[in-house]
């Protein structure tokens, strides 16, 4: 991350742009060169917060920490360099594979990166604590290898190499949260139908009343892990593009007026009514009808979820000829505004215990984004605390049959 108010920081470290002759010389001989890349997450923040004269001690100590490995954790005739007097990445190039392999292996690369990574996150920490920095300071790490191609420049080489190391490093990340994710989401139930069936197998189906009890606890979470297997499968097919999407020219006010007959029940055991609203002539519109219906179905379940006793769930659409929006609005509990960034990402929840309440499983707000988002269209939040929410659906026009020319 640049910062134009921070200091040159690196006297001692050649700036990445030197050493691009080396690299390219070294390409050619060896054909491979290991690139290991580093850089502190949220710099520019942490400038803003403390001061660029704090930002230059810390990447001082990080450049002091990468040179006393040299020898230790990669060889003394590899090359650390930084990105620049302005900015916070740092990269390592490997001129030979490790343990006298031929070539650069992944396994190898990835622990050389994790081992450097330790160690610079042990030393930016204890030093920015000595700098009266309280709070943690993060840094990524990527690796990849750089292979000879006389017809592309080795800058552009190193720039794709820095592109793919820190993709693969946030892959990474994302796939460590994911499964830490559905592992949490999955030892619920399957712990709830172990210890029920285990109770019921030393002796409780002699008690009939007892055991047809809790045979119904087993069947509603064995139900709950069937939905969340469902959705995990569902969201990972949209993700991946592989979900066939079937348009055809849909009435929207009728996709609605059906889904809010089919909660209506669900409306009712707290008394809350769910209402349409349309522009009148409303055009039939190019959509996938049961993917749409679906993002329908669960912004109007959220909503009545989250409505007070005696409340009300509006549905309302609108349009122009460049748009239609499908709006969701309840007079519920609101959403902090700290929270709205994250509230379309997966198994995040607004209330940590919704899940106890509701059942929710932190999955239906992205996949609905990532079904509006396959439909050209967008899907955003409005919201305040303790006044209710709005979710709008916008979609775009694309080839639609109107009813009644204007």
């Amino acid at each position: 991350m640049d910062s134009k108010t921070l200091p040159e920081a690196h006297s001692d470290l050649p700036f990445l742009k030197s050493v691009l002759e080396r690299v390219d010389r070294e390409l050619k001989q060896r054909e491979q060169v290991g690139f290991l890349y580093f850089d502190v997450i949220e710099f520019g923040r942490l400038i803003e917060t403390h001061g660029p004269e704090v930002g230059q001690r810390l990447l001082q100590a990080l450049g002091e920490t990468l040179n006393k490995q040299r020898g230790k954790l990669f060889r003394d005739e590899d090359l650390i360099a930084v990105g620049g007097p302005e900015v916070d990445f740092f990269v390592i190039y490997l001129f030979s594979p490790p343990r006298r392999k031929e070539a650069f292996a992944k396994s190898d690369l990835k622990l050389i990166s994790n081992r450097v990574l330790q160690k610079l996150s042990f030393m930016i920490n204890e030093t920015a604590a000595r700098l009266g920095v309280k709070e943690k300071i993060d840094l990524r790490g990527g690796y990849t290898v750089l292979k000879y191609d006389p017809q592309v420049p080795v800058d552009r080489l190193v720039h794709e190499a820095r592109k793919e190391a820190a993709l693969k490093t946030e892959l990474e990340e994302i796939m460590l949260t994911f499964v830490s994710n559905v592992s949490h989401e999955l030892r619920t139930p399957l712990t709830c139908i172990k210890g029920y069936a285990e109770t019921l197998l030393e002796g409780a189906l002699s008690e009939p009343e007892l055991a047809q009890r809790w045979m119904k606890v087993i069947y509603d979470e064995a139900g709950r892990l069937e939905r969340l297997i469902r959705d995990l499968l569902d969201l990972s097919m949209i993700e991946a593009h592989q979900v066939e999407m079937h348009f055809n020219e849909v009435d929207l006010v009728g996709l609605c007026r059906h889904t809010a007959a089919v909660l209506a029940p669900h409306g009712k055991a707290t008394g809350v009514t769910i209402e349409v609203e349309s522009d009148d002539n409303f055009p039939l519109w190019r959509a996938d009808e049961d993917r749409l219906s679906q993002v329908v179905t669960n912004l109007v379940d959220n909503a009545i979820k989250y409505s007070p006793a005696q409340g009300v769930v509006t549905i309302k659409l609108s349009h122009t000829r460049e748009r239609a929006e499908i709006e969701v609005i309840d007079r519920g509990t609101g959403i902090p505004e700290e929270e709205l960034p994250r509230i379309f990402e997966r198994f995040y929840r607004v209330e940590k215990g919704s899940a106890a309440r509701f059942g929710g499983r932190g999955l239906g707000l992205s996949i609905a984004m990532h079904i509006v988002e396959a439909h050209g269209g967008e899907l955003r939040v409005e919201s305040k605390l303790h006044e209710g929410t709005r979710f709008r659906v916008s979609l775009p026009a694309g080839d639609v049959t109107w009813l009644e020319e204007e």
